[in-house]
């Protein structure tokens, strides 16, 4: 085997089965290349597909029924197909040649056709798009497993109270990556992802642990008029026990993370953990954009949209009572009669009034940004908005607070995420290969969103093309076609929807994970968070799908945005069910587990206390122990003896 070409081995490697194969990774460096080829594994993940299946039976049911000839008829077929093999062997007898030889091997070219065909428009790839197939392969038929990342805790009294976690965001740097979320007590926690613990660690920062944790009631709101705020010193303050949900956003390139509670918004420095600054809005904040520096952040409240630009210098830190006065905040001019012109905001480092845009119906529940290929300006790009109303709201951000235009849905969308490439419509399902490379290779992305539609799940997709598309569209960027999946996505609201892999992934109010093709309509797998070892086993009253309703991800991360995998294990997914964070791995068996932090924290908190205990007792031993001595050395003498 060693000395046949690599070739030769990969065309054997593909008859063996799958376990077969990854056992063979494992002899030898060459064969370990060879065996997690990516055309290898891409044929591999497509003939397990949902979708290969349904194919080939369609292809059964759309043949025609055999008919059932005579039996006099099959008699004489029978014995004609005998006296010719009998005559056959005879001649092969002669001249010494094999029959078995002489049986031709060869494919039959239409069927191969077939399957190039078929396996060239479920390919959910596209052109220039990296994608390691063996890790795709696991993140579809592969075990999963849920690990909860530890729980934040505090001492009160007895007993130990646990937190919960108020909304969640990941933020990414050279170090790995860390979760960032707000806790009922209106604190900052930080939580360790990194998939291997980096040699200048201790041990309290491996996967999965807490790192660090703010202050309780930094993130605060005060429920006093703005007049009254510019007049007091000390507002009352509140704790962030109402309002932070999924407004969390972070910033991993200026390490900064945005907490939006009531009407308030918290600019927090995650190396610090310290408020950098606070900035009041008119109403209550339902929506965060997702922040990428230079990009501004795009605030949502109930009934209007804000630019928040963190570029600009902010002086004027009044509205934060965890910040501190500066020397050149003291002097200010008087609340009425000062002049409105920018000389003056010069001088007094006002900030200009920011335009906003108004909304006719309100509250918005998910923004997000979708920039031209290419092109990283700040300002450029587009801004859709989803929420409680029946369509998408599109502003440009040239234009901004102008209206751009709007995408009727009909449906109340909640989240929203989108896919760097073009969005093929049903007439595109079945083309030739070279035609459907020209399909994938158009200018366009695809906008994703989900919701509920009449009671039941909504998972709709929009396609977006370029301003100088000559493709019918319409303003605003968005094609006329568009696809809504509202049968089979779920029968119960989607509550989150986020691109994992070459997937989409969505969540419902069941609890369940869906995961589907780009497509919208092929599913691929699922997967219940609250369904546990042994509860695959289905009976007549009983369904995986119908596991017990405890937990629902209300909002789902990918570790990985970028769609592609550097390692096949690290395609994991993040979840928030509302009071604490998991990771869903495709594993045998949970990362980490409740058992781990129990042991930790009390190894780590609880060891001064033990040392104290076990010298308290040994002294208390000794003290004792010369007690009885003393007893025994005065009955001895003859004090202790009675009637004396």
């Amino acid at each position: 085997m060693e000395s046949l070409p690599a070739e030769v081995i990969l065309h054997i490697v593909a008859f063996l089965e799958v376990h077969d194969i990854v056992r063979l990774t494992q002899v030898s460096k060459r064969f370990y290349p060879i065996c997690r080829d990516n055309e290898l594994w891409r044929n591999i993940s497509f003939e397990a597909s949902p979708w290969e299946s349904d194919r080939r039976s369609r292809q059964t049911l759309a043949r025609a029924p055999i008919p059932i000839p005579d039996p006099r008829v099959l008699e004489i077929k029978r014995r004609a197909a005998a006296l010719a093999s009998s005559s056959r062997s005879q001649n092969n007898a002669k001249t010494g040649a094999n029959s078995r030889g002489e049986k031709s091997t060869s494919p039959d070219p239409s069927i191969a056709a077939q399957r190039l065909r078929a396996l060239a428009n479920w390919d959910p790839s596209y052109p220039n798009e990296k994608v390691d197939w063996y890790g795709e392969y696991i993140a579809r038929y592969g075990p999963i497993s849920t690990s909860w990342l530890q729980q934040p805790t505090v001492w009160e009294g007895s007993t130990d109270e646990t937190h919960e976690i108020r909304g969640m965001a990941l933020h990414h740097d050279s170090n790995g990556s860390r979760v960032v979320a707000p806790l009922d007590d209106g604190s900052v926690c930080l939580w360790e992802l990194g998939h291997e613990l980096n040699s200048g660690r201790n041990f309290d920062q491996r996967k999965g642990a807490i790192i660090g944790r703010s202050k309780a009631g930094l993130l605060s709101f005060s429920d006093g008029s703005d007049t009254d705020e510019l007049h007091c010193s000390h507002p009352q303050i509140k704790r962030a026990n109402v309002g932070v949900v999924a407004c969390l956003s972070v910033d991993s390139v200026r390490n900064k993370a945005y907490f939006a509670v009531h009407k308030g918004l918290h600019e927090v420095d995650l190396n610090t953990l310290q408020t950098s600054h606070y900035e009041r809005y008119p109403s209550m904040i339902s929506a965060l954009s997702e922040a990428t520096f230079p990009t501004p952040l795009t605030v949502g409240s109930t009934h209007s949209l804000h630019l928040h630009d963190p570029r600009r210098s902010r002086n004027a830190c009044w509205s934060d009572p965890s910040c501190t006065d500066r020397v050149d905040n003291v002097a200010k001019f008087p609340a009425s009669g000062r002049p409105k012109n920018d000389f003056y905001r010069l001088l007094s480092g006002d900030e200009p009034t920011s335009p906003f845009a108004p909304l006719f119906h309100p509250v918005p529940l998910a923004i997000h940004h979708v920039s031209p290929s290419g092109i990283s300006d700040a300002n450029s790009g587009e801004i859709y908005v989803a929420g409680r109303f029946p369509s998408l709201l599109i502003y440009d951000r040239r234009s901004f607070p102008k209206l751009r235009n709007t995408i009727h849905s009909g449906a109340r969308l909640c989240s929203l995420t989108s896919v760097p490439y073009p969005f093929r419509s049903l007439d595109e399902r079945d083309l030739p290969p070279h035609a459907l490379h020209q399909a994938k290779s158009r200018p366009g992305q695809s906008l994703i969103a989900c919701g509920e539609y009449n009671g039941k799940g909504s998972l709709e997709i929009y396609g977006l093309l370029p301003e100088d598309s000559s493709t019918l569209a319409v303003p605003g960027g968005a094609k006329s076609l568009s696809y809504k999946n509202r049968v089979s996505a779920s029968r119960s609201k989607l509550l989150s929807v986020a691109t994992h892999g070459t997937r989409l992934v969505v969540s419902d109010g069941d609890g369940s994970l869906r995961w589907m093709e780009r497509d919208g309509s092929t599913l691929v797998r699922r997967w219940n968070i609250n369904q546990y070892e042994g509860s695959e086993k289905i009976g007549i009253f009983r369904s995986s799908s119908a596991e017990a309703h405890g937990d629902v991800a209300r909002k789902l991360v990918p570790v990985n945005p970028g769609g592609t995998y550097a390692q096949a294990d690290s395609n994991e997914l993040l979840i928030w069910t509302g009071e604490r964070v998991g990771v869903i791995a495709f594993k045998n068996r949970p990362q980490f587990s409740v058992e781990d932090w129990e042991q930790r924290v009390e190894t780590a908190e609880e060891k001064i206390k033990r040392r104290e205990e076990r010298i308290y007792g040994e002294t208390m031993r000794r003290a004792l122990e010369k007690q009885a001595n003393e007893v025994r050395f005065v009955r001895g003498l003859g004090a202790g003896v009675r009637g004396l």
